[in-house]
């Protein structure tokens, strides 16, 4: 079965607020779910919606989230804010754009943590949950024909 794990991952946070049951400075998250629709998240905005109704359930409350997805039109990278970005437990995971997309950046499997703070699932890992979907190349640019439709795509169209 396969199945698309929202890297919503790289969900940041563009306000201030402050987080209930999380770091208040958490402005960064793997999802722990994803939509249950393939890659079809309803586009930009029904994937930002997703992460925000994640981030609200795990305590994170008062701030806007984007889904680190590019489309046919939009880089990831200029979704997200300039940094710098904080896990579930406070952890710097990147100071801006550029070390975040570089050697710089602080993303391993103990630091990147779901919206509740727990680690994903990985290699060895049962279940394996660690494959992401961002249509993305490494520096956070698009790569066009690889966003499932600017992900509003699902069943077998919308699989990896």
């Amino acid at each position: 079965m396969r199945r698309l794990l929202l890297v919503a991952a790289a969900a940041i946070g563009a306000t201030s607020g402050v987080a209930v049951s999380q770091d208040a400075k958490m402005s960064f998250f793997v999802t722990s779910v994803g939509s249950g629709k393939g890659a079809d998240l309803g586009g930009l905005k029904g994937a930002d919606a997703h992460c925000a109704s994640l981030a609200e359930a795990a305590g994170v409350k008062g701030k806007t989230w984007h889904a680190y997805l590019s489309t046919s039109t939009e880089d990831a990278r200029d979704r997200i804010g300039k940094g710098p970005w904080f896990n579930a437990k406070g952890e710097k995971i990147a100071d801006d754009v550029a070390s975040l997309h570089g050697d710089a950046n602080a993303i391993s499997k103990q630091t990147a943590l779901d919206e509740k703070g727990e680690v994903v699932n990985g290699r060895g890992d049962k279940p394996n949950r660690h494959d992401m979907l961002t249509g993305s190349k490494p520096d956070g640019t698009k790569i066009a024909d690889q966003t499932c439709g600017d992900w509003t795509m699902g069943g077998a169209e919308g699989a990896a």
